[in-house]
């Protein structure tokens, strides 16, 4: 970086620039801002009479200095400047004005020389002086010079070629810009349209202007003057990245202190070739952590100024609940930070593909609890697009706004799994909410019904601690269960806490063949079924089951002849009576043919036409209003409150629907595994 202050004698001398050329300076090389190296008088020339050769001299030594930090040049010129219309700028630097050109610096071609300075990363030139439009280098310069186009650049001019400058107004206001920051502007303040307005808003009586051109072949960070003090989270680290850094660090030497981002940057920077004492693989740990610490400042900068002003404590331990964290991490004490998320997400919750799932729940989140429903807010979806995560976090969104019953509480599905036996080893639990999972877990099952019993009762135990963190209710409960099981030990009737897990749960009963088939079938059959049903159910001429006559369920080989007729998923098959041998296998050759079935509590219904005219009313809210019919059955006032849906009392319903088949279409996707064996990452 060099700042150059050329002063004029007697009556041409500017007042002011002294001043101004030492604050730029000074902004510069803080290391909260500019973040320069001071190299004294190597970064800082001021002047009368400074000489054309000395300037120019300067000016090579500063950009061989930033080629060999591998780094850009900051170039700044302060002072008169001179030239005709249409000819190069001259920079004043003989300390007389009106002097031959000959005895100053040509901007225009000194700007196009240092452009093209071999292994320069760069240049940003900020020119203030009168006349200073015409410092922009000639095109030929820019595209076709020693480097052939392979240069970055940005220049800043403080007039029109054709208009005079006045007081310092450009560099004085750029340095007041780089103190206050710019709000919105990111992390960084580039010589840009939104740098440029600003100043446009604060300079009267000359036109600032901007030239630019990247035709930079090297993969890497945008041109940026200064750190964005205006930027909430610039460069600071919570205590979850203080951690995650000083790890990564002892790993590499116990004895090595970094404790910013910026220090690991430059360390990282000067050890590339060199031998260093760390082993390969801590070394790589601690890359990886610099680029969590990056992407976590990124994204807690979009975060903290698109949702922040509308979070709450509550509503960032509802984010850390959608988002899947750690319920220990949730219910920490005093809550968690909008930093504590999106940090623990950054450096926990990063898969091992480099993908920033975690980070994209959490996001999602943010988006749901602060009322985002349809579409992600720009510039969140400009960083989700910038980390390749906008389907990502769009899908998450669209799973926690999911809420077919307007519930906006949590949900808990119970899997009963037998294993091919004819008992339940154990109740795998999933935590949900709307069609986000949350978190799983799974319960093994001791010796009989009371292993059963005390099995489900933890898995409901386990779900409330989250339904408590969230402020909601726990209310619907699914739970799936091999046909043997759902026959022989209803789900709504299983006792927990004393009480049937009906009376204090919506419970709606699922046979889990999809997620488990039956012998002869795969998973993709059941779920081929299932999308079938869901069209029939979806059919404007559908309303209500098919129900099966006495002699249709006999014996087996009659049901399988009738059932040969009719398509998968064809029908919602209802009996009104059991068969009086086989049931067990009749109820599986119609699960198998249909994963949806009504059929009676008891052996038989007598009012046969009555049950079917009740089914088919409440046909579009099934299985619901038998839930809610057997709620109110158990607490006796059945009649009393409704008698309209009473009667569904008298039967019970495996059911198939949009959610269901949802939940089973995702586990078939992934990999056969119990949750307990699944990371946290898969979980989330």
């Amino acid at each position: 970086m060099l700042v150059v202050g050329a002063q004029c004698e007697g009556g041409a001398r500017l007042e002011g620039l002294e001043d101004a050329a030492r604050g730029l300076h000074a902004v510069l090389v803080d290391p909260r801002l500019g973040g320069c190296v001071d190299r004294g008088d190597d970064s800082l020339l001021i002047g009368t009479g400074l000489g054309k050769h000395e300037v120019e001299a300067a000016v090579e030594h500063a950009a061989q200095l930033a080629r060999d930090d591998g780094g850009a040049l900051i170039l700044a010129l302060l002072g008169h400047g001179e030239g005709s219309q249409g000819a190069s700028l001259h920079f004043v630097t003989s300390g007389k004005r009106n002097d031959s050109p000959l005895a100053n610096v040509n901007v225009t071609s000194l700007l196009g020389d240092t452009l093209n300075h071999p292994g320069l990363n760069g240049l940003i030139a900020i020119v203030d002086t009168c006349l200073s439009g015409s410092a922009v280098p000639p095109t030929a310069d820019v595209i076709a010079g020693r480097q052939q186009g392979d240069v970055r650049f940005s220049l800043l001019f403080a007039a029109t070629a054709h208009e005079s400058a006045y007081g310092m107004r450009l560099s004085t206001e750029l340095t007041r810009l780089i103190e206050e920051g710019l709000p919105g502007a990111g992390d960084f303040l580039k010589l840009d349209a939104d740098l440029r307005k600003r100043l446009d808003e604060r300079i009267v009586g000359q036109q600032p202007g901007l030239s630019t051109f990247d035709g930079g072949s090297r993969v890497g960070d945008d041109l940026w003057l200064a750190r964005n003090h205006a930027s909430p989270f610039n460069g600071s680290l919570g205590p979850i990245a203080k951690m995650a850094l000083r790890a990564a660090v002892r790993r590499v030497d116990a004895n090595l202190l970094l404790s910013t981002e910026d220090e690991v940057a430059a360390w990282l920077r000067d050890n590339l070739q060199s031998t260093i004492s760390g082993s390969w693989t801590a070394v790589q740990r601690l890359r990886e952590v610099r680029a969590e610490l990056e992407e976590g400042r990124k994204a807690l900068n979009v975060v903290s100024r698109v949702f922040g002003p509308a979070l709450t404590e509550e509503s960032l331990r509802l984010v850390g609940v959608l988002a899947g964290l750690p319920l220990d991490f949730v219910r920490h004490e005093p809550p968690r930070t909008l930093r504590d998320i999106v940090e623990h997400s950054v450096h926990h919750g990063s898969a091992a593909s480099g993908q920033h799932r975690v980070l994209a729940h959490v996001v999602a989140a943010l988006a749901h609890v602060t009322g985002y429903r349809d579409h992600l807010p720009a510039d969140v979806l400009a960083w989700a697009q910038d980390l390749e995560l906008t389907a990502m976090v769009n899908s998450r969104l669209h799973e926690l706004n999911h809420q077919p019953h307007g519930d906006q509480a949590p949900g808990l599905v119970l899997v009963l799994a037998d294993e091919g036996g004819e008992s339940v080893v154990r109740v795998d639990a999933w935590l949900l909410f709307g069609r986000a999972v949350l978190d799983s877990r799974r319960f093994p099952c001791g010796i009989g019904d009371s292993g059963l019993k005390d099995a489900m009762a933890k898995a409901v135990a386990w779900a409330m601690p989250w339904a408590n963190i969230a402020g909601r209710r726990l209310r619907r409960i699914d739970v799936a269960a091999p046909t043997l099981v759902l026959l022989d030990h209803p789900p709504e009737e299983h006792v927990v806490r004393k009480q049937k897990l009906a009376v204090n749960y919506t419970v709606t009963t699922r046979w889990s063949g999809l997620l488990t088939p039956p012998p002869g079938a795969s998973v993709d059959d059941m779920l081929q079924v299932g999308e079938q049903l869901l069209a029939s159910l979806d059919d404007s001429d559908c309303c209500g089951p098919q129900w099966l006559q006495t002699e249709q369920i006999q014996t087996v080989d009659q049901l399988q002849e009738h059932l040969s007729n009719h398509a998968f998923g064809q029908h919602v098959w209802a009996l009104t009576s059991l068969p009086e041998s086989d049931w067990d296998f009749v109820a599986q050759e119609l699960l198998e043919h249909t994963p949806a079935l009504v059929w009676p509590r008891q052996k038989r219904i007598d009012d046969e036409p009555g049950i079917q005219e009740s089914v088919g009313k409440h046909w579009q809210a099934l299985p619901q209003q038998i839930a809610h019919a057997y709620q109110s059955y158990l607490s006796g006032s059945g009649e009393s409150q409704d008698a309209d849906i009473g009667p569904l009392a008298a039967v019970r319903a495996a059911w198939h629907d949009r959610d269901w088949h949802a939940f089973c279409r995702r586990r078939a996707m992934t990999v056969v595994r119990a949750p307990d064996e699944m990371t946290s990452k898969e979980r989330a």
